[in-house]
């Protein structure tokens, strides 16, 4: 299986901001793997029975864990953003 097919913003490519796009990258894998890691959690909490006080606990840690992960897809998008649009703004002065 090929490796770059799990790359995140796969198709984008910087010459300027390779940084900011690596660092996009792992903090889209560190948010996906967030999400996965809240759902599964709020998945084995449910399937232990846990009792009303610990219930409540588990929800905010689910809750906690998966808008963490939203939070740093956000993030992630917003540097893929601006690499995106600086790759744009540079081809078009490249071709001008």
């Amino acid at each position: 299986m090929e490796s770059r097919r799990w790359l995140p913003y796969r198709h984008l490519q910087s010459r300027h901001l390779s940084l900011a796009l690596a660092a996009a990258r792992v903090i889209a894998w560190i948010g996906m793997l967030m999400i996965a890691g809240g759902i599964a959690y709020g998945i084995a909490a449910a399937i232990k029975g846990a009792g009303s006080g610990y219930a409540s606990l588990v929800l905010g840690m689910v809750i906690g864990l998966i808008g963490y992960g939203l939070a740093a897809l956000a993030l992630s998008g917003g540097l893929a953003a601006l690499v995106g649009i600086e790759e744009n703004q540079r081809r078009r002065n490249e071709r001008d």
